[in-house]
């Protein structure tokens, strides 16, 4: 078996309360048993393999997958009263094969925030998530990604605003478009533009540091003059409604609110709605 990081969690004595209920940490210690159990040692690479009495893979071989003591994780199977960090969580998710879904409910169980990995390659959106952009909804749609790439966009939107139709055919950025773009056309632009990059800012977890987040923000500045000082403020905004207020030209006059929600089966992705409200 190929070792992974020396790397122990302090023993029980000096490691943090969980400050989890007693329930809390049964559900966390049974779930990674049954993950443990379930998971054959082949999958891992365990090819040399003595009599074993117990399905899947034993306490030891998860503990060195993981990089974590045994005595260490067979506590927190025992459901002790211990505080798994998250990369911990995140070496226990690799260690036992988890997929999306069983690594959000392991930090859930463990009273963590989950972020997805930094380095996870561009996100695809589902069939059924297509669909619901497509032909379930009647307004103006549009599905964007973490980084607020145009992933699709429905009819409505398409007939509407031939400038995201174009956007979609070339994964372009929303909030670079709209940053350029909300100021032609929107007379409350800078309190539109702000809660945008409010909510971008809540969605970063922690890829706040990666590439891809440094890059965005340089094209951000370039594109528009005020973006330095807004994100500089250090806003944070829920996903809740904002109200455009529009007199241009090109989409004439009236009140639009864009709510933005964020399909369960993959909550990186975020489906904005544009209302007419007159």
């Amino acid at each position: 078996m190929s070792k992974t990081s020396t790397e122990r969690p302090t023993q029980v004595g000096t490691e943090e309360r969980s400050g989890m209920s007693e329930h809390r940490r049964r559900e966390l210690a049974d779930f990674l048993r049954t993950r443990r159990e379930k998971l054959k040692p082949e999958q891992v690479g365990i090819t040399h393999l003595s009599r074993r009495r117990t399905p899947g893979l034993r306490r030891e071989e998860v503990a060195e997958l993981a990089g974590v003591g045994t005595t260490w994780y067979t506590w927190l199977e025992q459901a002790r009263d211990i505080q798994p960090s998250s990369e911990v969580l995140r070496r226990l998710a690799n260690a036992l094969r988890m997929n999306t879904a069983e690594t959000r409910h392991l930090f859930a169980l463990a009273g963590k925030a989950y972020s997805p990995e930094v380095d996870q390659p561009p996100e695809v959106p589902s069939e059924s998530i297509l669909r619901l952009v497509k032909n379930g909804i009647k307004e103006t749609a549009v599905l964007v990604d973490s980084r607020w790439d145009v992933l699709a966009i429905n009819d409505v939107c398409a007939k509407n605003s031939p400038e995201l139709a174009e956007l979609a055919k070339i994964r372009g950025n929303f909030l670079i478009h709209s940053l350029k773009k909300t100021r032609l056309h929107a007379t409350n632009w800078e309190h539109i533009c702000r809660q945008m990059i409010g909510q971008f800012r809540a969605g970063l977890g922690d890829t706040v540091d990666h590439p891809w987040v440094t890059d965005l923000l340089e094209r951000l500045s370039r594109e528009c003059p005020e973006f330095d000082g807004w994100w500089k403020a250090h806003d944070v905004h829920d996903i809740s409604p904002v109200i455009l207020e529009v007199d241009s030209t090109v989409y004439g006059k009236g009140r639009w609110e864009r709510s933005m929600i964020s399909p369960s089966e993959n909550p990186r992705l975020k489906i904005l709605i544009f209302s007419p409200l007159d």
